[in-house]
């Protein structure tokens, strides 16, 4: 089984993908998105994957063309985040940060990488507590991401990169600070049912 990042919700994804086939239950993505909609709000993304437009509590997806070509460098520091302590402090505090949604998704469907990521955001930075956000965000900058963003409510940070040298030679040199760092692309598709390496 395959899922992308979320952590538990990804897991979540994978499980029920998982227990679909082996039970050979036949259900449709729109009875698994249901059910993962009541273990969790990201449960349905993980399982639809792809590039979607999510709003209310993640119960409302809305399947977009794939993002144009590009690589993330992900950098995840020495420490997780609460996410409910983070969702309290936007509660409490609110945010400066407005991501525009919909310059996001004209972006996408013109496959104008450089206008997604002018209009990217994340609303839960400056409440998170994630306190490598910025020296993370300005290192990846430094290193060529066309933008760089905390992924959910964190603590891990994301570039963005057109293309894979400059991703993995920016992943080279922020390891010498954070050990985790990945380099990945985009994913076409949710949790799924892969064969074991061994077997292809």
């Amino acid at each position: 089984m395959r899922a992308g990042m979320a952590g538990g919700s990804a897991d979540a994804a994978a499980v029920l993908v998982g227990l679909n086939a082996l039970y050979g239950a036949h259900l449709s993505m729109s009875e698994l998105c249901a059910l993962g909609a009541k273990i969790g709000a990201d449960v349905p993304f993980a399982l639809m994957g792809g590039t979607c437009r999510v709003q209310g509590v993640g119960d409302f997806l809305k399947a977009l063309p794939p993002v144009p070509e590009c690589w993330f460098t992900v950098v995840m520091p020495d420490y997780g985040v609460s996410t409910p302590e983070a969702f309290a402090a936007y509660d409490r505090v609110g945010s400066s940060i407005h991501p525009d949604c919909g310059a996001q998704e004209a972006a996408i469907r013109a496959g104008d990488l450089d206008a997604l990521c002018a209009a990217a955001g994340n609303a839960l930075e400056e409440c998170s507590g994630a306190k490598d956000n910025e020296a993370i965000k300005a290192a990846l900058c430094e290193h060529g991401a066309l933008t760089a963003l905390m992924t959910g409510s964190g603590a891990a940070v994301f570039g963005i990169f057109a293309d894979e040298a400059e991703a993995r030679t920016a992943a080279a040199a922020l390891k010498t600070r954070w050990p985790q760092v990945y380099v990945a692309q985009p994913d076409k598709g949710g949790a799924r049912v892969t064969a074991p390496k061994w077997m292809l």
